[in-house]
């Protein structure tokens, strides 16, 4: 295990100095699992190849367990990468493409082979030993993958994107390993995706990224409940955050927000006493759909829940429960909704706003304001 220091890490490009990452500062822990996520071009890749030392950085240093690797080669800074294509040799069995690092290394035959045994039983791809890429699943080519890097037992490790190439059902059951996988060898990890639900399932903590720029660093839970920004807020969760501008008014029993659904009828939103200082000024509420659900008569009665009669849109029903579709002040919202009690689309149900959960934005900066 070892730990990762990326100190204010800048990469430009070309005459006009296109600038792709712009001061980037992560602290990896030694054995953490580390996840950038973004969207394409945030520059969460560019990241990975510069900790790869595959691309040059422009500022910045790149320490593991104290020692500046910024200009070392790649081979030299004892790191092992696990692509988004599986990059094997398709003229080598699975047990050649396990052993292919080793070799090169000139270990002892006696060691590679134990060392491959030990991956392929780690991995359950025993019986795919002797086979060739061609005669395996994309499954058990992701797993073969793995193996190589593992076999090498680098100081760390580093995915980009593995699970891309994957159908829907293999990217769970492949997530699933590679946490059990981080859990036995309580390895340092730094892991490339897209998709925040794998970030979400497989993080230590997530640094959420943007054109180059780190939004947020933090455990899943941090980023998911409070998170920093409209961005962070918008790309983390799945259904998004509901983002529904109000001006915060101040009457008998408190702060609150005046709200109208798509039939006119008004809805009053009980506001934390925090938010005085917006008295009479515009923010954002994020909500997330499952605080705005069917009546819950355990929150029955507590001060920052409120009901509201609402037109059922669109309905989607995904299982352990449906994704209903609502308008408050003419912006589409998703709430979600109990299976057991469904509703359809045309319907005026009452549902209940759990606001001790929400969020709340300055619309200037788009920054989390702080209560």
């Amino acid at each position: 295990m070892s730990r990762l220091e990326l100190r204010a890490i800048r990469k430009t490009y070309g005459k006009a100095e296109r600038e792709t990452l712009k001061g980037i500062d992560i602290d990896i822990n030694s054995g953490e699992f580390l996840i950038l996520v973004g969207p394409s071009g945030c520059g969460k890749s560019t990241l990975m190849n510069a900790i790869a030392g595959l691309e040059d950085i422009s500022q910045g240093a790149i320490v593991i367990d104290g020692t500046d690797v910024t200009t070392l080669e790649p081979r030299d800074r004892d790191i092992a990468m696990v692509f988004q294509s599986y990059a094997l040799y398709p003229t080598m069995t699975v047990r050649e493409n396990i052993a292919f690092g080793l070799r090169i290394r000139r270990q002892p035959k006696e060691e590679i082979d134990q060392e491959v045994q030990r991956v392929a039983k780690l991995l359950q791809i025993e019986p795919l030993l002797d086979r060739k890429p061609s005669q395996l699943s994309g499954g058990q080519q992701q797993r073969v993958a793995m193996g190589r890097a593992l076999a090498r037992r680098p100081k760390i490790y580093l995915f980009d994107e593995p699970l891309s190439n994957l159908d829907a059902k293999l990217r769970v059951e492949m997530r699933t390993e590679i946490k059990r996988l981080h859990r036995r060898l309580r390895t340092t990890i730094v892991y490339v995706t897209h998709d925040q639900i794998e970030a979400m399932t497989l993080a230590d903590r997530i640094a959420v990224m943007k054109d180059g720029e780190l939004q947020q660093l933090g455990t899943p839970k941090e980023v998911y409940e409070t998170p920093a920004n409209l961005f962070v807020a918008s790309f983390i969760g799945s259904p998004a955050m509901n983002f529904i501008p109000v001006t915060v008014q101040k009457g008998d029993r408190g702060l609150h927000a005046m709200v109208k659904s798509d039939s006119g009828e008004t809805i009053d939103l009980p506001l934390p006493l925090a938010l005085s200082a917006y008295e009479n000024k515009e923010i954002i509420l994020g909500v997330r759909p499952e605080h705005i659900t069917q009546i819950q008569a355990h929150k029955e009665g507590q001060p920052l829940v409120a009901r509201g009669r609402l037109t059922i849109e669109v309905t989607e029903p995904t299982g352990p429960d449906v994704i209903a579709l609502v308008n408050i002040n003419g912006i589409p919202v998703h709430c979600r909704i109990d299976p057991d009690h469904p509703v359809d689309p045309g319907d005026v149900a009452e549902l209940m706003f759990d606001m001790s959960k929400t969020s709340y934005f300055d619309p200037a900066t788009e920054q989390r304001i702080t209560l």
